[in-house]
């Protein structure tokens, strides 16, 4: 399992200073319920075992985070911003709408294999997690931030003119979802899901691979 930063399996090396600023502590139990949250899920970790995780006390736990579900906001906040952060970082200039689609998710499937099982987690649906009004926050922020592209992009001219931004919007982060599932269901490349995904978006938006 890979994480976000280099993780402390406690005090026990000694890299933990024994009166971590408040910033420190707060990183740290947001680094154990990573970990925890990816390899057991929302409902088999407590707080007590994050805290435990994190080599702090219990009671350490509500100084920063009012409860369970606020620390998993907190987590899934986290895995969100590395994730775009990742993708912009590695964006290249110059691309057409269509290489700017495909580089995006191109970098999303390869963020999810350099970190296997967060983002499952972080996108973990409210309902499940017994908060909120449903859904995943973290789907409805993808689904906003690729329905304000698609707006922009149509007001421009170059998708089609029947495309309904707010709806297929949110509709890609369900794709790029389902799509790298059924890849490593089916043991099929990461490319081969690409192209498939790809050719579908390309003919729904009315998107030529070279289009300007």
């Amino acid at each position: 399992m890979s994480d976000l930063a280099p993780t402390h399996d406690g005090v026990a090396d000694g890299s933990v200073p024994k009166q971590p600023s408040r910033g420190d502590t707060r990183a740290r139990l947001l680094d154990a319920a990573q970990r925890l949250f990816v390899a057991k899920g929302f409902h088999a970790t407590r707080p007590q075992d994050i805290s435990r995780a994190a080599g702090v006390g219990h009671g350490t736990f509500y100084l920063h985070f009012k409860d369970k579900q606020a620390c998993f906001l907190a987590f899934a906040e986290a895995a969100a911003e590395a994730l775009e952060t990742f993708v912009e970082s590695h964006a290249a200039d110059g691309l057409t709408p269509y290489e700017q689609i495909r580089d995006a998710i191109r970098l999303t499937y390869e963020f999810a294999q350099a970190h296997p099982g967060l983002l499952a987690a972080a996108v973990t649906d409210m309902r499940v997690i017994g908060g909120g009004d449903g859904g995943s926050v973290l789907m409805s922020r993808w689904g906003e931030q690729w329905g304000q592209r698609l707006a922009a992009w149509k007001a421009a001219g170059v998708i089609g003119a029947h495309v309904d931004t707010d709806y297929v919007g949110f509709a890609i982060p369900g794709m790029i979802r389902q799509v790298g599932e059924r890849a490593a269901t089916v043991d099929a490349g990461s490319d081969d899901a690409l192209d498939a995904l790809m050719a579908f978006l390309a003919a729904g938006l009315g998107l030529r691979p070279h289009s300007g």
